[in-house]
C-alpha cells in the first residue's frame, strides 16, 4: 500500500505526459495534412496536372466518409484505397469513390456526378437533393479544354453560392466570397458574356478553370491531396449511384 501511494503521482504524471504527446502527435499530422492540401494546390495548380483532377467533385464537410456514403444513397458500397480509386477512375463510369476524410472533408468524384452543361437544372436538384441528406455540401467543375467551369455552395439545401458557365452564364447566386475575390475568380453576368467569344473572354475563363482548384483548397479541400502518400492507402468507399439522382 506504502509502495502505491509513493508511486501513484509518478504513475498520474506519466500517464498525463503521455496522453499529451498522443495529442501532440495527431494535431502534427493534421497540420501536416493541412499543408499537404494548401502547397500542393499552389505548386501544381499552373501545371498540366490539373488534367489529371477529377472533372467534376463534391466537397462534404463529415469526417465518416461511409455515412457520406449511405447517405448519398450509394448502393453495392465497399471499401475501396485512395490509389486504387483513382488508378481505376475511367473502369467504371457507374461508380463513385467517396475519399477518406480529410482536415473534416470527404471528397467525391466519379463520372456519375452531373455536369453543368447537360441540364443545369438537374445539376441543382440533384445538389439540393445531397445537401438535404448530407448538410454542408460544395460542387466544382472544370473543363480545360472548352473552359467550361462551375462551383457551388449549399447548406441544409440553401444556396450560398453558385456559379457555372460553359458557353455562356447559366447559374449564378449569392454574392461572390472573399475567397472568389483572393483567388481572382472573374463572374460574368447571364447576358454579358453572350455576344461574342474574344480572345480575352477565353483568357478569362481558362483562369477560372486553373484557378478552380486553388479555390477549392480555400472553401475546403483540393482533391490533388488524395494524391500524396500520405493518403494513398487510406481507405474509402466506392458505390453506385441510384439512376432517379440524376
Amino acid at each position: 500500500m506504502t509502495m502505491l501511494l509513493i508511486l501513484g503521482p509518478f504513475v498520474f504524471v506519466w500517464a498525463v505526459a503521455g496522453l499529451f504527446y498522443a495529442l501532440g502527435r495527431r494535431r502534427s499530422r493534421q497540420l501536416r495534412l493541412d499543408e499537404i492540401t494548401f502547397a500542393r494546390s499552389v505548386r501544381q495548380r499552373w501545371s498540366p496536372s490539373i488534367f489529371s483532377r477529377p472533372r467534376t467533385w463534391l466537397a462534404v464537410r463529415s469526417r465518416n466518409p461511409e455515412d457520406v456514403a449511405r447517405s448519398m444513397g450509394l448502393g453495392e458500397l465497399h471499401p475501396c484505397a485512395c490509389a486504387e480509386a483513382m488508378a481505376d477512375a475511367d473502369a467504371d463510369a457507374e461508380r463513385l469513390f467517396v475519399s477518406p476524410s480529410v482536415n473534416g472533408w470527404v471528397v467525391v468524384t466519379g463520372r456519375q456526378l452531373p455536369g453543368p452543361v447537360e441540364d443545369i437544372d438537374a445539376c441543382y436538384r440533384f445538389l439540393a437533393n445531397m445537401s438535404e441528406r448530407l448538410g454542408h455540401v460544395q460542387y466544382f467543375h472544370g473543363n480545360p479544354a472548352l473552359g467550361h467551369h462551375a462551383w457551388a455552395k449549399l447548406i441544409d439545401r440553401q444556396v450560398t453560392r453558385a456559379y457555372a458557365w460553359t458557353g455562356e452564364t447559366t447559374w449564378s447566386q449569392g454574392k461572390p466570397t472573399l475567397a472568389e475575390e483572393k483567388t481572382g475568380m472573374r463572374c460574368f453576368d447571364y447576358l454579358e458574356d453572350g455576344e461574342d467569344g474574344s480572345y480575352q473572354q477565353w483568357e478569362t475563363v481558362g483562369a477560372n478553370v486553373d484557378r478552380l482548384p486553388m479555390l477549392a483548397s480555400i472553401w475546403s479541400v483540393d482533391p490533388v491531396v488524395l494524391e500524396d502518400p500520405a493518403m494513398r492507402m487510406k481507405p474509402g468507399w466506392v458505390g453506385r449511384l441510384a439512376k432517379f439522382h440524376r
